[in-house]
């Protein structure tokens, strides 16, 4: 099947004049038949035979050699394939060596599923020979790109450079040797730097006579290697080729192993291994190793909103623009989920890792097309960690990344943060209140504390806003800021806000009437996730039907900012429960970005709450004045009350008076109070008097 230049030569032929002849042709005709019954004895068995024969020349005579006999496994036609590597005896040089004690290449190149794990052996095997050289290998696709570089001494994108600068002068084809003095000057600036005077290049041909690559000794002093060494180079060259050649064969399951069955990048198995070799390199310059970790925002959504088909095809191009994101030598693979990890070798610094960390989100954002004709967009999220020197291992780099991505994401996702000590212990922090907050909602940790509602005109409470408070042994009672984020990301906000609509029917139960026999509406909020629950019309059913309490005195509130992804659902449960009667508010209204189709669509709501960055302004900023006004007239027009929210002052209340606002909440009129002190406010005539 491949018979190499140097193996045909060194017997008087060209090897187009061997291919397909039975191997025994090669044979003296003095060899014994007992000797060759024994080789394929050992190699059926399934180990290497190393022998001394004689092989036939051209001329007649016999050619003394070193023998290495091994088989391979293929798993195309089930059959063996068979490699003979045959070393000159006659000659035994330093370098030589090397091919003198190649049995355990050969066993590795049997057992790898990966050639980049022969290559750094073969690496090794040069350095450790030839004084004074660092040894590269780069693979060459079709097109003559770089596709992937091996070295055990030398950042991954100057060799990836070194090869395109060869491959470009049109020698890579031949042995060549390339003074550094006549490369570019930016190239030989940069290899002087790193202490090479030469370069020994050497072509990896395969079968095909395709060129598949490069094997380069770059040498520290002499122009032009020493003829052992050439020959060593050039046969392992040829075991360059034999380990690609056998890759492409193997390649199916260890692809499959090795690699993610959707995206084709390396699996986590497999990105994590180059995390290590990655690490393990490091020191040998000042440049650093740069690991981020990518995240795609609310991609879950997203596969629960357009299916798992259309998900998979944005995690298909996000790994393809992930690739087109990175350089030459570096390294994108997905850890699972919607989550990938990008290994930059050669980063200087911070610079360099918020360049690749911004560009990486800027490919993300571009719109998506998809195979039905319609678009999506995505954001991403980046932690990134840059390491230094080696001794630290890949789980460490990755945890660091994960606490810099939480970072990010607590930032308001779609940027990037950068691991710095104390991220983790925030990381450890927050886990720590995700547990806790799971015991408190099962113990008797939470209450709640209820903000008045108030009639603008009379200034009587009307109803309240039940507000959940935390009071978390040792750390005192805290508020919702401090943990309601948590509960969302987590999704004990369900259970969290289940806890908080039946806590809210226990008091309205025992809440008394006033004294014209009104009861008050309390209304509670609610998040992103209970409207994605399938069972919040039931929740609120059972609280209602167990305490005994009027669904009219039950009132629920919906951020206007909230990013709801199931827009229909979301409407249709808010539906049955305004048909129960409960009562529906718009919360934050104004500071959304699609306000009027938020009022389109949810048009069974019965109050709108303006926000307090309006409210603030009254009397003071003619815009807010203005846009209240506006929203006024605009809830007027649609059958909705209003409730300003935030009102401090009494200016305020009386500008809100003036402008016919129906209701006011605010410190001006009551903090959040206890379940007590909010009924004995209830029971007051009013809460204000305007002057």
């Amino acid at each position: 099947m491949y018979v190499s230049e140097r193996l045909a030569a060194m017997l008087g032929h060209q090897p187009g004049e061997l291919l397909g002849r039975n191997p025994g042709v090669l044979f003296s005709d003095r060899t014994p038949m007992a000797q060759l019954d024994a080789v394929a004895e050992v190699v059926e068995s399934g180990q290497q035979a190393v022998v001394r024969l004689g092989l036939r020349h051209s001329t007649g005579s016999e050619v003394p050699v070193e023998a290495s006999f091994l088989a391979l496994p293929s798993l195309s036609s089930g059959d063996p394939w068979y490699l003979a590597l045959y070393r000159d005896a006659a000659d035994v040089p330093r370098a030589e060596k090397v091919l003198a004690d190649h049995g355990d290449l050969l066993d590795a190149l049997a057992r790898a599923d990966d050639p980049h794990d022969v290559f750094i052996e073969l690496t090794d095997r040069v350095e450790d020979a030839i004084r004074g050289a660092s040894c590269w290998i780069g693979v060459v696709n079709a097109y003559g790109e770089v596709d992937a570089v091996s070295t055990s001494s030398q950042r991954d994108d100057l060799v990836a450079s070194t090869v395109e600068m060869i491959v470009a002068s049109g020698r890579a084809a031949t042995p060549s040797t390339f003074r550094v003095d006549d490369l570019s000057f930016e190239l030989g600036m940069e290899l002087r730097a790193h202490g090479v005077h030469a370069l020994w290049s050497f072509p990896v041909v395969g079968r095909d006579r395709r060129s598949q690559g490069l094997l380069i000794a770059a040498h520290s002093d002499r122009d032009f290697p020493h003829p052992s060494e050439r020959q060593m180079l050039e046969h392992l060259s040829s075991l360059v080729a034999v380990a690609l050649e056998h890759s492409s064969v193997v390649s199916d399951p260890a692809h499959q192993i090795l690699h993610d069955d959707l995206t084709d990048l390396p699996n986590r198995a497999l990105i994590t291994d180059r995390l290590e070799q990655a690490i393990a390199r490091l020191g040998r310059d000042n440049t650093r190793l740069a690991a981020l970790l990518v995240d795609l925002d609310r991609f879950r959504q997203l596969n629960h909103r357009r299916g798992t088909d259309m998900g998979d095809e944005v995690l298909v191009e996000i790994g393809k623009r992930l690739r087109r994101s990175v350089r030459l030598g570096d390294t994108v693979g997905r850890l699972g989920g919607d989550q990938f990890l990008v290994l930059c070798v050669a980063m200087n610094g911070e610079a360099d890792a918020s360049s690749m960390a911004q560009r990486i989100i800027a490919n993300v954002a571009e719109p998506i097309e998809l195979s039905d004709g319609t678009t999506v967009s995505a954001t991403a999220s980046v932690g990134v960690t840059l390491v230094d020197r080696p001794g630290q291992t890949a789980s460490v780099i990755i945890n660091r990344a994960e606490s810099a991505l939480s970072a990010a994401l607590d930032a308001g996702r779609g940027g990037w943060a950068l691991y710095e000590e104390g991220l983790r212990q925030r990381v450890v922090i927050r886990h720590e209140v995700e547990q806790a907050l799971q015991i408190a909602i099962d113990s008797d940790e939470l209450l709640l504390h209820y903000q008045p509602l108030v009639e603008i005109s009379t200034g009587r409470m009307l109803g309240a806003e039940a507000l959940v408070r935390w009071n978390r042994p040792g750390h005192g009672l805290l508020p919702p800021g401090a943990f309601i984020e948590i509960a969302e990301e987590t999704g004990l906000i369900v259970a969290l806000g289940a806890w908080v609509l039946d806590e809210a029917c226990r008091h309205l139960r025992n809440w008394p009437r006033a004294a014209d026999g009104r009861l008050p509406v309390v209304s509670v909020n609610l998040a992103a996730k209970q409207l994605a629950d399938e069972n919040l019309v039931d929740t609120v059913i059972g609280s209602l039907t167990r305490h005994g309490v009027p669904a009219e005195c039950l009132g629920f509130e919906v951020t206007e900012s909230m990013a709801i992804d199931k827009v229909d659902t979301a409407i249709e449960t808010l539906r049955r429960l305004g048909a129960l009667g409960c009562k529906l508010s718009i919360d934050d209204f104004g500071i959304g970005y699609a306000t009027l189709d938020y009022l389109r669509r949810f048009s069974m709501a019965d109050t709108i709450k303006l926000d307090r960055s309006f409210v603030s302004g009254l009397g003071e900023s003619r815009e807010d004045t203005a846009i209240v006004s506006a929203s006024l007239a605009l809830a007027r027009s649609l059958g909705l009350s209003v409730v300003a929210e935030g009102v401090e002052t009494r200016a305020q209340y009386g500008t809100l008076a003036d402008l016919g606002c129906d209701l006011a909440q605010g410190y001006l009129l009551s903090r959040p109070v206890p379940l007590d002190e909010a009924i004995e406010l209830w029971t007051r005539t009013h809460l204000i008097i305007l002057d």
